[in-house]
């Protein structure tokens, strides 16, 4: 079971705009892939490694509970703004994150972004979505 959002926050340490990007991306790959247990989803970001982008990580891993303790998530540098989720089964997502919104919320005040990624349409924030089932 996942993490839901606001315990997402308290393990996190607040309520940031990035880490309920993340959250949301990793709830819809929960929705969409089904994993039956912890173990059966990896999760690899392609982010730029410094923060507040690697707060991403941190929302994936309380929705779909890919940690790094268990080796099921990784971040690789780099401006792509995607996220690569996939089955052991071999079935995969790619979300890929809307570079205009990420502009967007980084210009914003923190507490006001992130209730705008919270109420944003998945259209919003995400500018593709790719399934490979």
């Amino acid at each position: 079971m996942s993490l839901s959002l606001e315990e997402t926050a308290r393990l996190h340490g607040h309520k940031g705009p990035f880490l309920v990007l993340g959250y949301r991306a990793g709830r819809k790959a929960v929705e969409i892939l089904k994993p039956e247990t912890e173990f059966d989803l990896v999760a690899i970001l392609y982010i730029p490694s410094i923060t507040p982008y690697t707060c991403i990580a941190d929302g994936v891993q309380g929705a779909t509970r890919c940690t790094l303790g268990k080796g099921n998530i990784a971040i690789i540098n780099s401006d792509e703004f995607k996220i690569v989720f996939e089955k052991k089964s071999g079935e995969k997502l790619i979300i890929w994150l809307d570079r205009d919104f990420i502009e967007k919320i980084k210009s914003m005040n923190m507490d006001e972004a992130a209730d705008m990624v919270e109420k944003a349409g998945e259209g919003e924030i995400f500018c593709k979505i790719e399934t490979m089932l």
